[in-house]
């Protein structure tokens, strides 16, 4: 049930926060960049319904697991695509070049209950220690899992957009 909350409140964040906001220790951090056109999910191996996004919202929960959720801040639908698990390695955001993400559990809808993943992982590239002013340069996460009988596999991948030049 929490995990839904936060999942409503990031939603409402990214759609008033702006990219140029300075990224805060211990706030969501928000990316604005490009989906890969090949970002999507496929149900019991069908035709990949495909997902356009141009944000990501990233945020440490207080277990300490990352959720990372992935929308289009112009689209009217609504939709998200979501993965939530533990970073291996060092835990701070940026500690490493790519940190990777032990995916656990798919959001395929905000609000929705979580999908439990039989596997999947996410990879975060970094230019640094987020916490002294590393960026994130990209994110991709895929994953699969299982839900009323069928097997769900998702993917997406954001390059997020370069900060414009002083």
């Amino acid at each position: 049930m929490k995990m839904q909350a936060g999942a409503a409140a990031l939603i409402f964040l990214l759609s008033v926060a702006t990219p140029a906001a300075p990224q805060v220790q211990g706030q969501p951090i928000i990316v604005d960049g490009k989906c890969d056109p090949k970002s999507g999910v496929t149900i019991d191996d069908g035709d990949m319904s495909q997902f356009a996004c141009d944000s990501a919202v990233i945020a440490r929960v207080q277990s300490g697991a990352v959720l990372i959720q992935f929308t289009d801040k112009r689209g009217d639908d609504g939709r998200i695509l979501g993965f939530a698990g533990m970073i291996e390695g060092k835990q701070g955001f940026g500690a490493e070049k790519t940190q990777a993400i032990a995916v656990e559990r798919l959001y395929l809808a905000g609000g929705a209950q979580p999908i439990p993943a039989t596997r999947g992982t996410c990879f975060m590239n970094w230019t640094g220690l987020q916490r002294t002013g590393g960026r994130l340069v990209s994110v991709v996460c895929g994953g699969a899992g299982s839900a009323e009988g069928h097997d769900i596999k998702a993917m997406v991948g954001l390059t997020a957009r370069q900060p414009a030049k002083k």
